[in-house]
Parts: structure tokens; C-alpha cells; sequence
């Protein structure tokens, strides 16, 4: 065998085998039961949800098992915006919420890519999506789109 055909066999080979070595970057997060609601006569509103990156293989933690992420807090009739905080049990997920002039809300998760950067993804809740309802002398807000959604992904 001629030394070029060799070289250019065992590259062929290397970068064959490299690249099907190589971990498939996230796409996006999927989110699943997710809800967020004001409790009817009180003070409080709820955020809850389940997170995972898609594809799992680039979940952080190597874990296939969504994060679980919640939190109850001062509202006390609208839904309130939430300050990056983490998911429960030590996941490696953070997520928070920003109330949009216009009524919506923005979702955003994060995660770390490695030591370096970050995956990072937002998804916009239209306002049609957030009712607020009178119960007596108090009005309570509370989401009412799908439970489940992608959020697309970017790095950050």
C-alpha cells in the first residue's frame, strides 16, 4: 500500500470515527405539566413544571428524568415575576419569569453547556393565554395554554 493511500485511509477512518463520537448538542428544553396560577383568597401564586433538555443525551446531569422545577410566592392576584432560581433536588436547571408590558410572560431555562456557556432558551406567553378571573372582592390570574411545550435553545 502506497503511504498516501494510507494516510488517507486513516484519516477517513478518524473522522469517521470522530464524529459519530461527538455528544449531540440540545435543541431545545421540553417542558412538560406546566402550570402557574394565583390561589383564590390569598396572597400566593404557584409556578410548576417539569424540564428536560431535548435530546437527553445533552441533559447536564446525564439523568433522563426531567428536573422538577416550582415555586410559590407573593403575588397576591396576578402572576409575578420570578428572579433566576434553581429546579429542586440540585438540578442542574435555573429558570425564571418576566412579566411583558403587553400582559404576557417570558419563561426562560437554563443549563450549562460546560464550564464555559450556557444552554439558555425563552418562551413567550401570549397574554390571551393568562386569564384573570374575580372571585369575590379578589381577582386571581392563572394560565391557561398547553402544558407542555419546546423551548428553543441558543447558548449564551
Amino acid at each position: 500500500m502506497q503511504p498516501n493511500t494510507l494516510l488517507t485511509t486513516l484519516f477517513a477512518a478518524t473522522t469517521v470515527s470522530g464524529a459519530a463520537l461527538q455528544p449531540r448538542q440540545a435543541q431545545s428544553f421540553t417542558v412538560a405539566n406546566f402550570t402557574a396560577s394565583c390561589i383564590p383568597h390569598s396572597v400566593l401564586c404557584t409556578y410548576d413544571f417539569a424540564v428536560i433538555t431535548d435530546p437527553t443525551s445533552a441533559s447536564p446531569s446525564g439523568n433522563e428524568s426531567p428536573a422538577q422545577c416550582s415555586l410559590m410566592l407573593q403575588g397576591p392576584d396576578f402572576l409575578p415575576p420570578v428572579n433566576l432560581t434553581g429546579c429542586a433536588d440540585g438540578a442542574a436547571y435555573s429558570w425564571a419569569v418576566e412579566v411583558e408590558q403587553e400582559g404576557g410572560l417570558q419563561l426562560s431555562v437554563t443549563t450549562p453547556m460546560d464550564s464555559h456557556a450556557n444552554y439558555t432558551g425563552v418562551y413567550a406567553v401570549p397574554a390571551d393565554q393568562l386569564v384573570a378571573e374575580q372571585h369575590g372582592a379578589v381577582i386571581t390570574q392563572r394560565y391557561t395554554g398547553p402544558s407542555g411545550f419546546a423551548v428553543p435553545i441558543g447558548t449564551a
